[in-house]
């Protein structure tokens, strides 16, 4: 039995989308190990043929699928997320059981390190494995997430942008038709994020911890976090915007070179010093935004009334997604790789590793 390897994408992550493949190719074990797939709606024939040409000019063997079924089936719950985003919901009307694995990565993710590992790892009899969504417990926006999506108290919850399916039981299981029918049953609890959120309600307590490497979300990269990336992935601020950090300037370098003899040599813009200034002032105010506000709280929480903002935070509304320290970042992403090596049984709730939480103190709120 066979691995697929697969991204899905539009016309406007397209280029990125091919660069993610290229990425994969460049760090499979051999050319034989695994099958690419780039999955596409919402594109022309001359994009597919522009995304052909690429990877024929890099010798990368990817086929390259556009759906029929998307207009009659693909349909989005807000307008914050394009078609594209839901293709992984419906990979079970395009692959077949002929595969053992599936390997899903998303377009704005890049492979750092071989893949033996991760085509070779242990799911443990479940069938998916994915990374925690650490950025979730390290906020406290877990609490809000399992009250939306109506997961147990102590769910962790997983980032859909590497999932590696057990792709015979997935079927078996029908598994994908379960998220996509959450969509349908709880669209309002999944307008966060509505392919990963119905991922985590179909997979509750089904999947398994991957070792956190394999999808380092921007935030821990942009913390400047120690850990060396087997995958990065940008989660926010990708390094094709115009807003990129510095800390994104190899990446950007890396897919400019990817792309100069493409069909999208464009693709990276220049930064002006001015925009790499604004960079700078859009993380500063991330990081040290909230830290003002709470410093206001415990001192001159007159000010807050003044400007019309709560003293004190609660799970109703969104809290804001800045860590409170790095050590929280490094801690969580030290117990998940634990978890995923077999060091330390399952963690529940996986935020209980953090400081403060044994005390009754509420990460994201006190």
């Amino acid at each position: 039995m066979k691995i697929a390897i697969t991204t899905a994408t539009d016309r406007g992550y397209l280029p990125a989308a091919a660069c993610q493949l290229k990425s994969v190719a460049d760090h499979l074990p051999s050319p034989d190990a695994a099958e690419l797939f780039l999955v596409c709606c919402d594109v022309s024939g001359q994009d597919v043929k522009d995304a052909e040409d690429f990877f024929k000019s890099h010798n990368i063997n990817v086929s390259v699928i556009v759906p029929d079924f998307v207009d009659e089936r693909v349909k989005t719950i807000n307008d914050k997320w394009p078609r594209a985003a839901y293709l992984r919901l419906y990979f079970d009307a395009i692959f077949g059981k002929e595969y053992k694995r599936l390997i899903y990565f998303d377009a704005d993710t890049r492979v750092r390190s071989s893949l033996a590992p991760l085509l070779e790892c242990d799911l443990r009899g479940n069938p998916v494995g994915a990374v925690h969504d650490f950025i979730y417990y390290v906020t406290g926006n877990i609490r809000r997430r399992r009250n939306d999506l109506h997961l147990s108290d102590d769910a962790p919850y997983l980032q859909s942008g590497v999932m590696v399916f057990d792709w015979p039981e997935t079927l078996q299981n029908d598994y994908l038709g379960k998220a996509r029918q959450v969509l349908l049953d709880n669209p309002q609890g999944c307008q966060e994020a509505p392919d990963q959120d119905a991922l985590n309600v179909a997979f509750e307590n089904l999947w398994t911890p991957l070792d956190p490497r394999w999808n380092l979300h921007e935030t821990y990269l942009g913390f400047g976090g120690h850990l060396k990336p087997n995958l990065e992935h940008y989660t926010s601020t990708k390094p094709w915007s115009i807003k990129r950090p510095e800390a994104w300037r190899n990446a950007a370098e890396w897919y400019s070179a990817q792309l100069k003899s493409s069909a999208w040599p464009d693709f990276i813009p220049a930064q002006s010093p001015k925009d790499k200034m604004m960079s700078k002032v859009r993380f500063a105010k991330f990081r040290y935004t909230p830290k003002i506000r709470n410093g206001l709280a415990r001192g001159a929480p007159f000010v807050l009334d003044m400007l019309k903002t709560p003293r004190q935070r609660s799970d109703a509304e969104e809290l804001p997604w800045a860590p409170r320290n790095r050590k929280d970042v490094e801690d969580m992403a030290a117990a998940l790789i634990e978890e995923a090596e077999g060091k330390r049984d399952l963690i529940r709730p996986p935020e209980s590793v953090l400081d403060g939480f044994s005390e009754g103190r509420l990460i994201g709120i006190n």
